[in-house]
């Protein structure tokens, strides 16, 4: 057998070898998320989808009982693609939608490592790298906006290392759609791709001759006129949304009233829970011992991407998706040997990420498909699990309750879906006064007192009703005498709660 057959069979079992350990990964993705994509903020999601697609998108909140609070929808666009899932097919229409945006962002997650491992030792590399550096996104497999924001990082990353291999300039110009999907479909983390884009603006080794400082210069501004222009235009297009410059500084309006007493997981630093800590720390080294074992170091665009994710990363939980997945574009900077990559090559990667990307979907909608079961574990009851406890609730708290307090988030935003009006909810920022307008008032401070101070407290800050879990209803009849069960589901009780003055 001649040394030509012979290097076909290696890459195409390689190949082969990389497309099975990636599905492996991906497969895990069920097992990694067991209560499938279901997640809490889902109710309002698709209330506020309902909102846009019958009304428009709000300028003023339509599911509080406080009259005249303004509001931001910052994900409008994503809640109108949930709420167009859910009118063609349900909850599963929901629970699966998420396949779509996944397999986006698989599909521009490996195609950018396979540019920054051009042409590696090991054909398998690139398809492995992305596997791995994808995995953790399996706990944003839910309906949260997380995953478009995820692919159009990864799209503008990708547009960047094309242009600064030379190829044409023009290509920039998809940095402002970029932007503009991105301001629509999460407008907090609009600037993510925008910061990507701008690293690409610092000097490359060797561009910078110390004995022709004056002309390297001159060259090198003239180089980056092209990019500083798109990213120019991203800023100008993060404000075609509906709300104008109030989308575009959603993220700075909006840190904190989100961070107000902790409840909030995801706004914690890394050390502040093990396990993200773990990630975090494996990401790390995961990036610089295989630089240090290639003896290859990522270009200072990407250098400084990625340091600047990893102190995001460790400042708050809910961005350490952005550490881990550029941590591993740093990994697959060190499998590549040159700047040239082979058509086989390329066509295996193009047929491997094609199988990632299905996997992945599947992956998705079989979790999906999990989280609408009554009797799903890990995340409430499941889609109709929720559905089918708070029937009784809602008819029993009318049109006009009043104040009602609940120990479980999701209830709240179920309300919102139910069109019960609610004086506070989980997106704390949306009634803060900064985006409510002056004099907002909501109750979400007291609540978040209250989960410290018991059910006792609930007397005391004058709640009309309260929601608790069915084995938590001897407790609050203890706390609150007199308090009146009047619904419940499989799940959850509500009780009328009565104050000295009644």
């Amino acid at each position: 057998m001649n040394q030509i057959k012979v290097a076909k069979i290696v890459r195409c079992a390689s190949a082969a070898l990389a497309v099975i350990l990636s599905m492996a990964v991906m497969a895990l993705i069920p097992t990694i998320r067991s209560a499938g994509t279901l997640d809490t903020d889902g109710w309002f999601l698709l209330a506020s989808g309902r909102v846009v697609v019958e009304s428009g998108v709000p300028s003023t909140n339509p599911f509080t009982a406080i009259a005249g609070q303004g509001i931001v929808l910052q994900q409008w666009l994503h809640d109108v693609w949930l709420y167009l899932c859910w009118r063609a097919a349900g909850y599963a229409g929901v629970a699966v939608s998420v396949a779509i945006p996944a397999a986006l962002a698989l599909w521009a997650y490996t195609g950018t490592v396979s540019r920054l491992a051009q042409n590696p030792r090991y054909p398998w590399a690139p398809l492995l790298i992305g596997a791995l550096g994808f995995t953790l996104m399996a706990s944003y497999l839910s309906i949260r906006p997380s995953l478009w924001t995820a692919a159009l990082l990864f799209v503008a990353i990708s547009l960047c290392l094309e242009w600064r291999r030379g190829a044409d300039k023009r290509l920039l110009l998809g940095l402002p759609v970029v932007s503009l999907l991105s301001v629509n479909l999460q407008a907090a983390l609009w600037p993510l791709p925008a910061a990507a884009a701008a690293c690409f603006l610092l000097p490359e080794e060797g561009e910078f001759e110390p004995s022709n400082a004056c002309e390297a210069l001159r060259a090198w501004s003239q180089s980056r006129l092209p990019l500083l222009a798109a990213i120019a235009g991203m800023a100008a297009e993060s404000l075609v949304n509906p709300y104008a410059i109030d989308g575009s500084l959603y993220v700075l309006r909006s840190l904190g009233a989100a961070s107000y007493g902790g409840v909030i997981l995801e706004l914690k630093p890394v050390w502040a829970m093990p396990a993200a800590a773990l990630f975090w720390c494996v990401s790390i080294l995961a990036a610089t011992i295989s630089c240090a074992l290639a003896r290859r170091f990522p270009p200072r665009c990407l250098l400084a991407f990625w340091m600047a994710s990893a102190i995001a990363g460790a400042l708050a939980v809910r961005c350490l998706w952005i550490t881990w997945t550029v941590s591993f574009l740093i990994v697959a900077v060190s499998a590549g040997r040159k700047d040239e990559l082979e058509p086989q090559i390329y066509r295996l990667l193009i047929a491997g990420r094609m199988a990632l990307s299905l996997v992945m979907a599947l992956s998705v909608i079989n979790s999906g498909l999990h989280s609408i079961e009554p009797e799903t574990s890990g995340v409430e009851s499941g889609w109709c699990g929720i559905d089918a406890d708070m029937g009784q609730i809602v008819e029993a708290l009318g049109d006009d309750p009043g104040r009602i307090w609940s120990e479980d988030a999701a209830v709240m935003n179920y309300l919102e879906w139910a069109e019960v009006p609610v004086t506070y909810d989980m997106r704390p920022e949306i009634w803060s006064e900064a985006i409510a307008g002056d004099g907002a008032a909501n109750d979400y401070r007291l609540y978040v007192d209250s989960l410290e101070g018991g059910f006792g407290r609930l007397r005391e800050d004058g709640w009309a009703w309260a929601i608790v879990m069915d084995s938590h209803g001897k407790r609050l009849e203890k706390a609150c005498p007199g308090a009146e069960k009047t619904a419940s589901g499989r799940g959850y009780a509500l009780y009328r709660l009565r104050h000295e003055m009644d």
